[in-house]
């Protein structure tokens, strides 16, 4: 089969000869940070060599990069424009022999500060090639303004788009579209991260100073993206660029953070660090309670461009760590150790005027490490999750109308799981499946009004020798301001999460080996983006997904299981479907942003072995959810705040209290026992939170410096976060979340 795909890719790519004509390439930075600005839009307008007016645009990708392909001869003026910054104009003279490779930097605009939303607000005469519903992006700029506890943190930020939803206030997980979190695929500079969080979830492992901004797909995304049922969040770690050595210092009442990056020669380097200091506090107080634990977490990013004449060589690499430890008495204790450690080395040129090619060398490690030890009696929980990639990716403007994307994947994964007990091993899991991956991409643009994307991606696995094949395919068309957007795709998820409720260092990834059937959903999605002028947006969106082959935790499964097995592990077989309105209204320009979104959604599951049979509604579904995001600037100051409305999530109540008696004695046994109501049939009550902060700008000993408060839950709603049962009294205790937590921080920018 895989043959037969191969050779229908060598037809296409014959479809298209390249015609002699010139070309322009380039890419979009901020001349102050050297941030890439993604999304800008590039237009070429002028007359050619016969004297007939030619006008031509394109819309940068969300690395900066822009292409104009198939350009006359001529002399033509370029202009590069985004809200937020003034406009970049040039006057060129192109003959058929051109072929410019070209560095625009624009200068933000003064009077309207930092742009919120960094996406392309179009000429109308502009040929749109972005085709994708369900996918907002991010900035770098928007991520520090958003409130949060302490430090900027970019997961818990896209929780603030419609669409989206967290487990709690101490949860950094993300359901998207009533997917769970393990069914959205977690990027960093295109490199899988299986547990992007720290503190158990309250933090991700994201730091704002390193970040250049973040793409989320909420559904139906294209074929370069695989592996999961629902979303794809994608985030980009800033691009060195600066000449000279300049940084950010930042210190808040969580952690301290120091970002550096500077040049050798032509070449660029960047070497970040973050590191809690609640150490001190925490040994302090031990003295009075032994059983309050230490704990900190560590972040590292390091990253080198190598620069040649037609491309970029780069090194990523990231580690971060959580260390916890407890002694409870003597001979007892609880020490646990978890995190991330990702590489990659990506080399990326053009070859020739049309075509980039991309080679990539990556790795990414999760691990948690636990050992307890119960009155001198040890065990231990080792749990290991290793990925080894090459990807190779090609980008080639076929034709005047086409531009075709190919790639080819190749991933070693290596599972490990280990548990003992008094040094004994009762445990020992280990599976090594491999997986391909061949996908083509092609985006035609018929004419300035339509755009069709169409792809294919093909997977091979060697756990049950299985092989998927999962179409995508995404229109658009504009009508007048408004553009009309429909999408939709086929996506399988062979990897399965065992998660512990909020503790997120003992997630245990495993794969859906033979036994079971891997994940499958169909998704489709319509939508309408209204551009009501350069400072308005609205959007709607209508999503619906079909679910088969669920799996679900079996806690029937006896403690004393020594397989991981999909089918000794899971309930399989489940079935489901969310569905959902979204609509988004957007303020991108002037002194007040932000957005409002508004999600109506349903999202139910199936399993002939739970509920009787009967569909019930998972804990991450939501009615209703609002989200309102709003920031002020006048001067130096600046005033944010977020604001969270949604419905309670679902719970099992309990209907009554029973006793059983022991037939040979007569007697009661020990202990009641709580009867559970029908699966999810109640709810708890509506969650709300209003999180504010406030900013001021100002220099200190000659530095640009900020000063930071922000408030956490502002009016000290304490939301419910589940409910548990007394057996004895059948009385329900409420578990309360978070109450209001403020915070400090102070940040040097040189």
């Amino acid at each position: 089969m895989i043959r037969k795909w191969v050779g229908w890719l060598a037809c296409l790519v014959l479809l298209w000869t390249p015609a002699r004509a010139a070309d322009i390439s380039g890419t979009v930075y901020n001349a102050e940070t050297g941030d890439r600005v993604p999304f800008a839009a590039a237009q070429l307008s002028g007359t050619d060599s016969t004297g007939q007016p030619f006008e031509t645009g394109a819309q940068a990708d969300d690395s900066g990069h822009f292409r104009l392909e198939f350009l006359p001869s001529g002399r033509f003026e370029l202009a590069v424009t985004i809200v937020g910054y003034d406009d970049y104009r040039d006057s060129l003279w192109l003959n058929t022999e051109s072929s410019l490779d070209i560095e625009v930097e624009l200068v933000p605009r003064p009077l309207e500060g930092e742009a919120l939303v960094v996406e392309a607000v179009r000429p109308e005469v502009e040929q749109e090639k972005v085709v994708q519903p369900a996918i907002i992006s991010l900035s770098a700029e928007t991520l520090r303004e958003i409130p949060s506890v302490g430090e900027p943190d970019p997961i818990r930020s896209v929780q603030l788009l419609p669409g989206v939803q967290a487990a709690s206030d101490g949860s950094s997980g993300l359901y998207v579209r009533g997917g769970g979190p393990d069914q959205t695929l977690v990027l960093l500079d295109n490199v899988t991260v299986y547990t992007p969080t720290h503190a158990f979830g309250f933090f991700s492992i994201f730091s704002a100073d390193v970040i250049e901004g973040l793409t989320l797909y909420k559904g139906a995304y294209p074929a370069a993206y695989g592996g999961r049922l629902g979303a794809v969040l994608d985030v980009r770690s800033l691009e060195p660029r600066a000449d000279k050595v300049t940084g950010v210092v930042g210190i808040s009442t969580i952690a301290s953070r120091v970002t550096l990056q500077g040049s050798l020669g032509r070449h660029h380097w960047l070497l970040s660090g973050r590191r809690t200091y609640l150490d001190p506090l925490l040994s302090i107080l031990r003295k009075s309670d032994p059983a309050i634990p230490s704990y900190y977490f560590y972040d590292f990013n390091g990253k080198f461009v190598y620069r040649h004449d037609n491309g970029t060589t780069t090194l990523g690499l990231y580690r971060g760590r959580d260390d916890l430890r407890s002694d409870l008495d003597t001979g007892s204790f609880i020490d646990i150790n978890w995190g991330n450690t990702v590489g990659a080395l990506t080399h990326r040129r053009a070859l020739g005027a049309r075509v980039t090619a991309e080679a990539m060398l990556a790795g990414t490690l999760y691990e948690s490490l636990t050992d307890v030890s119960i009155f001198f009696t040890p065990f231990a929980f080792e749990n290991r999750l290793l990925e080894l990639t090459a990807q190779g990716r090609l980008w080639w403007q076929a034709g005047a109308k086409h531009r075709l994307q190919l790639g080819l994947e190749y991933s070693n994964y290596d599972f490990q799981y280990v548990q003992s007990f008094n040094n004994d091993v009762g445990v020992d899991y280990r599976s090594r499946p491999k997986e391909v991956a061949l996908y083509v991409d092609d985006q035609w643009t018929p004419g300035i009004l339509a755009t069709l994307r169409a792809g294919m991606r093909l997977r091979y696995l060697t756990d049950g020798d299985r092989v998927f094949a999962e179409p995508r395919v995404s229109l658009s068309r504009s009508v007048g301001t408004v553009r009309l957007k429909l999408a939709g795709g086929v996506y399988n998820q062979y990897l399965q999460l065992i998660s512990t409720e909020g503790f997120s260092a003992g997630d245990v990834y495993v794969p859906v080996d033979e036994s079971a059937d891997p994940g499958r959903s169909w998704q489709s999605v319509i939508g309408a983006d209204w551009n009501v002028n350069s400072t308005y947006r609205l959007s709607a969106e209508v999503y619906y997904t079909r679910l088969e082959n669920l799996l679900t935790l079996d806690n029937r499964s006896p403690v004393d299981e020594v397989t991981l097995r999909a089918a000794d592990v899971f309930l399989t077989g489940g079935r489901g479907y969310a569905t959902g309105l979204e609509l988004f209204a957007e303020k991108r320009a002037g002194s007040l942003r932000g957005w409002i979104g508004y999600t109506l959604g349903t999202t139910r599951r199936t399993f002939d072995e739970l509920n009787d049979g009967a569909e019930f509604s998972p804990k991450y579904d939501r009615r209703h959810d609002i989200n309102f995001v709003a920031s002020y600037r006048t001067g130096p100051w600046s005033l944010n705040a977020s604001f969270i409305y949604a419905t309670g999530q679902a719970f099992t109540p309990a209907t009554a209290r029973f006793d059983l008696l022991d037939t040979g004695t007569g007697q009661d046994s020990d202990g009641s026992l709580v009867l559970a109501a029908p699966r999810n049939t109640a709810r708890l009550l509506p969650y709300h939170r209003l999180d504010v902060g406030v900013a001021r700008r100002f220099r200190l000993f000659g530095l640009h410096a900020r000063w930071i408060v922000q408030v956490s839950n502002f009016y000290n709603r304490r939301n419910e976060w589940f409910v548990q049962y007394d057996a004895e009294s059948a009385e329900a205790e409420v578990v309360k979340q978070l109450p209001l937590i403020p915070s400090l921080g102070l940040e040097f920018t040189f």
